[in-house]
Order: structure tokens, then C-alpha cells, then sequence
């Protein structure tokens, strides 16, 4: 594992540049007009794409998290007079992502590596998602001979645990990867190291088409996908 996770930083070719900086590029071109919705953006981020949407020219925007609205997300929501709907909810529940109905272009990162069901994920995502899906994740590099290669971070070594917290880097709280699994945290936990292939993959099997991708280290990878 050690030299794996060493000899992928130092080979694989990737895109480089500012992840946020494409992001909010991607935002800004497809949100004009368009539904959207943003899931799981509040933890750290407190709602930032949901208010570019909005600033970009969405004709609604709705933040969904499992997590409660934070005091940021609230004072930026009255600083802006924004129009940015809030809703509780849960990426794994099956009715409640129906409940929402279809948005023209549904933005999620930093979710699909923290739940024991990523493949459910990705399909409550297509049933949300009318046209285009932006969909950000930490992955693990590919594996040489393998394709789709995907790890179950619960139950690691703690010297498995040590080599990715090399990796990553110091100062991410990455309970279930560089720590032992805490299942008092549930979603907190990094449940899935997934390679760029296999998140690929899954986004194929539920309906989607990737268009793009744009990978700045061999850990982060962005999706942008088409229905259909």
C-alpha cells in the first residue's frame, strides 16, 4: 500500500489547478435560469454554491443537508436577502429525495465517501437531477490492473490508517480513514476510498454521461455528468 499511495503522487497525470475556481466556473455557466439544487453543502462551506447559484442567476435554489443549518449559512441568507430554501434531509432516504421533485442541475461534493451506500447515492442523485449533475468527491488513485477499484475503509490496520493519513495530509478530520471507525459518528466516517473508474462507472449505470472530470490530486476528483 505504501508504495502505491507514494508512486501515484509522483505519476499520475493530473489537471492541476484550483478546485473551487473550476467549481464555481461550472456554477456560474449552468445555473442561469436553471433549478438547482445543492446537496450537502453546508459542513464547512455553509451554503457557498447554493448562494453563487443564486448570484449566477438561478430561478430557485435549494440547499438540502442532513446536517442543521449553520449560523453562517443563516446570516449570509439574510446579509443577501437571498431566496436560497433550506431542507433537512438525508441523501439515503429514497422518499424524501422523491419529495423533492427534479431540478435542472444538481450540485453535490464531499458526500458520496461518507456513506456505506454510495451506489444508492448516485441514484437518488439521477432521480433528482433533470439535466446536469456536478459531483465533487474524494476518490483513491487507480490501482494498476484494476479497474473500478474501490476500498472499505472500516476495520483498517492501524498501519493502513497511517499510510493515508501520509497521503492526504495532516489536518483533515478524516474519522475511518486516518483514525479507527467511530460508529457514533456514522457520517462522519470515511466509509469508501472509490477510484475515479469506479465513480464513473456507477454515474453510467444510473444514467448518467460524464462530460467532464477535473482531478487536481490523485485524492479529489469532480464529475460533471448529463442525464441520458
Amino acid at each position: 500500500m505504501r508504495l502505491w499511495l507514494r508512486f501515484s503522487w509522483r505519476s499520475r497525470r493530473v489537471s492541476g489547478g484550483d478546485i473551487w475556481a473550476n467549481r464555481e466556473r461550472l456554477v456560474r455557466a449552468l445555473a442561469p435560469g436553471k433549478t438547482f439544487i445543492d446537496i450537502g453543502g453546508m459542513w464547512n462551506v455553509h451554503g457557498r454554491m447554493a448562494f453563487l447559484a443564486e448570484e449566477s442567476g438561478a430561478s430557485r435554489v435549494v440547499l438540502m443537508d442532513a446536517m442543521p443549518a449553520t449560523e453562517e449559512f443563516e446570516a449570509e441568507r439574510r446579509r443577501r436577502g437571498s431566496s436560497v430554501e433550506y431542507v433537512k434531509g438525508d441523501l439515503n432516504d429514497r422518499e424524501g429525495i422523491a419529495a423533492l421533485g427534479q431540478f435542472d442541475v444538481a450540485w453535490c461534493t464531499g458526500v458520496l465517501y461518507h456513506t456505506p451506500h454510495p451506489m444508492l447515492q448516485i441514484e437518488n442523485l439521477r432521480a433528482v437531477t433533470g439535466e446536469r449533475l456536478l459531483l465533487g468527491t474524494r476518490v483513491i488513485p487507480e490501482v494498476p490492473g484494476l479497474e473500478h477499484a474501490c476500498l472499505f475503509y472500516p476495520g483498517q490496520s492501524p498501519d493502513a490508517q497511517a499510510e493515508f493519513e501520509r497521503a492526504e495530509g495532516p489536518g483533515l478530520p478524516t474519522i475511518g480513514l486516518a483514525t479507527p471507525f467511530d460508529a457514533s459518528q456514522w457520517y462522519a466516517n470515511w466509509w469508501w476510498g472509490l477510484s475515479p473508474s469506479s465513480v464513473r462507472a456507477m454515474l453510467n449505470v444510473a444514467g448518467f454521461t460524464v462530460v467532464e472530470e477535473h482531478s487536481p490530486t490523485p485524492f479529489m476528483s469532480d464529475f460533471l455528468a448529463h442525464t441520458g
